[in-house]
């Protein structure tokens, strides 16, 4: 069984510098325009919770800028603190293209199942209420992390 959708929204890259690294992006394409869809209102209808590894956690300190290109985004993200999928990949792999964001038709959990199925842990899931994220430990079969995002509708 596959993914739900495999539309790309967005591509996350992890640096040590955050001002540095978008301004590479920048001169290389441009700043763009944000994809239609991006800054709608959002009411809440989960209750929020973030896991990393299982565990609850509270919080992922880091700067965040986005570069936009004609289709998709890149989330250019410089962990601050030491307990989350960021702060780890940067640690074993430097700058570079951390994971790669899929837009799922939902429901996320669906996807979820999906992924186990594969032999794909979970390593990290948000839910903010209005929407959930979910990133895979994919990277020693694809070079990267999936995350599969559901916005509920």
């Amino acid at each position: 069984m596959a993914l739900s959708s495999t539309n790309i929204v967005k591509v996350i890259v992890v640096t040590d510098d955050l001002e540095k690294t978008v301004s590479a992006y920048k001169t290389l394409l441009g700043t763009g325009k944000e994809p239609a869809g991006q800054n709608t209102e959002h009411k809440a209808v989960r209750t929020p919770f973030m896991k990393y590894k299982g565990a609850g956690i509270a919080d992922t300190p880091m700067k965040v800028e986005s570069v936009f290109s004609d289709n998709f985004w890149f989330e250019i993200i410089q962990p601050l603190g030491n307990n989350d999928p960021w702060a780890a990949w940067l640690k074993e792999h430097g700058t570079s293209i951390c994971s790669i964001c899929l837009l799922s038709d939902g429901p996320l959990e669906a996807d979820e199942e999906t992924m186990k199925n594969a032999g794909f842990d979970s390593l990290f899931k948000h839910e903010k209420g209005y929407e959930a994220y979910e990133y895979f430990d994919t990277s020693k079969a694809l070079g990267v992390l999936v995350e599969v995002k559901e916005q509920y509708k």
